[in-house]
Order: structure tokens, then C-alpha cells, then sequence
């Protein structure tokens, strides 16, 4: 049984975020299980947009990607070819400390609405989020990120509790993405009006944006645009008790704003986060003692 839970809140206005995770496993600690395995699982990896983020930080066994398509050549570690919407799980037992998950975004995008004729259409012929999904995805791994865009928010599929833009870490380019975790993260988003566009309608040159997010300048058009910002991912892992990461740059904001509770909380001494706390009883998924050697 996972994490007991309440069902969604009902008076949350459409689109909004949720004040806390969905999922709330923030008192798991880093030590959760005596058993080797990577930290993180970077699922529907594409080229590697996320994967390059977490090559800045982590060594390559601590983390690989997954997907549909044969990216092995162009991603910075490991990589799994496997189907993850097959509804077959692709994986036996639990495969990392944390997943994130670039769940696609077919079904929630403006184009895809223009594309199919409405955005119901859209919603009909597309995969979308669904607690199954997120099923396999608790059993998995101790956390899990997916990220997707606003819209995926508004249609209620995705149980967002934070956001990111691009002007919050000084870069100019908005590029707002939300964000549904297992643990508490405090929004990285300010307003403003950036200097870089991102419109996939326009036949713009996409250099300028490849560099201001650091991915290949010869990666096609659709996967600079889409590709998740390296300061998104440190964001959001150095907030999960159990990896550690530092948190990035930010221009917009001060330390101080968040001295309660927010940055740094998990990054200032990672080895104080080593079995710190124990998994409550209720965690049955990962007692510690399940996978002693």
C-alpha cells in the first residue's frame, strides 16, 4: 500500500498549484535502503536535455535514461531502450532513488490543439497522466519528479505543487513548466517579459535559445524548445531528501527569501542526510531492512 493520501483537493480553482505534494514523502531519508542502485532514472529522456543537467552534477552510474526512440548515441549516460507507455512495467523492482519523468506533452500542448482541431481532440488521441501510471512509478523509487506544461496542470492530469521559468534563474527566456514531486519544492518563477521567445509557430533560429539553456545547437528545432533547462533540474533536485544537489544561481532572488524552510535546507550538509530518519511504518514499499545484503 503506498502513501495514504487525500483525494484531490475539489476546491483548488482549475490550473492552480497544489499547496503541497500530492504524494508527500519529504521524511523519507537519503539512506532509505542499505542496496546500491543510481540515484536518478531519467524517464522519456529524449536526447538528453535533463540527462546533460545531470552530467554537470552527478558521475554517469548514478544515473541513466529511458525511452521509446534510440537516443543511446546522443544521451551523456547509460541508456535503456524500453517503451514506457507499453502498460507493462520495464523495469522488475526499484530502479533509482529518484525518477523524473518528462511525461509527454502531446495532449496538453496549444499546438497540439490547433493541430487536432480542438484541445479535446487532442486529449482523445494522445497518452495521458493517469494514476496507473504514477502506480508504477511509487513503486519504483523513493521520488519522483514529472514535469509538463501548464496546460497539463488545467486539464487536472497533472498534480502540480510548483513551476519554474527561466527569468528566475536571470536567463531570458520564460519557458514556464510545471512541476508535480513527492516533496516540498518553493516556486522558482518570476514575472517579466523576456528577450528570447519560444514559439514553435515561428520559423525562428533556435542557436540563441540553444545556448541560454545549454544543449546542442545541432539538436532539431522541437528538442531545443523542449528541452528542460539544466537550473530546472538542480532546482527541483535540491530539494529531494534523497539526492543531493546544489541549488543553482539564482538572479532574481535572494537566499534570504526562502531562509525559511526553502534553499539549502537539504544541500548544506549532505552527510547529516544520511539515515537521519527512518521510513514510517505506513511506507511499507521500502522497509529499511528489506534490502540488507
Amino acid at each position: 500500500m503506498h502513501d495514504s493520501q487525500n483525494p484531490k483537493d475539489q476546491q483548488r480553482a482549475q490550473g492552480s498549484l497544489r499547496d503541497s505534494p500530492r504524494f508527500d514523502r519529504s521524511h523519507w531519508p537519503q539512506r532509505w535502503t542499505e542496496k546500491w542502485r543510481p540515484q536518478v532514472a531519467d524517464f522519456f529522456c529524449g536526447r538528453g536535455g535533463v540527462g546533460r543537467a545531470l552530467d554537470k552534477w552527478f558521475p554517469e552510474p548514478m544515473f541513466f535514461g529511458v525511452d521509446v526512440e534510440p537516443y543511446g548515441e546522443s544521451y551523456p549516460g547509460s541508456f535503456v531502450q524500453a517503451d514506457l507507455l507499453s502498460g507493462e512495467p520495464p523495469f522488475d523492482d526499484v530502479v533509482a532513488d529518484l525518477i523524473w519523468v518528462s511525461f509527454p506533452c502531446q495532449a496538453y500542448s496549444s499546438l497540439s490543439a490547433t493541430y487536432y482541431g480542438s484541445a479535446d481532440n487532442a486529449l482523445r488521441e494522445n497518452h495521458r497522466l493517469n494514476d496507473g501510471f504514477r502506480e508504477m512509478l511509487l513503486e519504483s523509487a523513493a521520488h519522483y519528479v514529472i514535469e509538463n506544461v501548464p496546460g497539463a496542470t488545467r486539464v487536472g492530469d497533472l498534480d502540480a505543487n510548483t513551476r519554474c521559468n527561466g527569468l528566475f534563474f536571470g536567463e531570458d527566456f520564460d519557458f514556464e513548466r510545471h512541476f508535480e514531486t513527492t516533496f516540498s519544492v518553493p516556486e522558482a518563477y518570476v514575472s517579466g517579459t523576456p528577450s528570447i521567445t519560444i514559439d514553435t509557430r515561428e520559423d525562428q533560429s533556435v542557436k540563441e535559445l540553444a545556448k541560454a539553456k545549454g544543449v546542442p545547437t545541432t539538436w532539431p528545432k522541437q528538442a531545443v524548445r523542449s528541452a528542460i533547462p539544466w537550473q530546472y533540474t538542480w532546482w527541483l533536485l535540491a530539494h529531494c531528501p534523497s539526492i543531493p544537489c546544489p541549488t543553482p544561481k539564482m538572479e532574481q532572488q535572494s537566499l534570504q527569501t526562502f531562509s525559511n524552510g526553502g534553499v539549502g535546507t537539504y544541500q548544506r550538509d549532505p552527510k547529516g542526510r544520511l539515515g537521519g530518519t527512518d521510513v514510517d511504518d505506513g511506507d511499507g514499499l521500502y522497509q529499511i531492512d528489506r534490502y540488507q545484503p
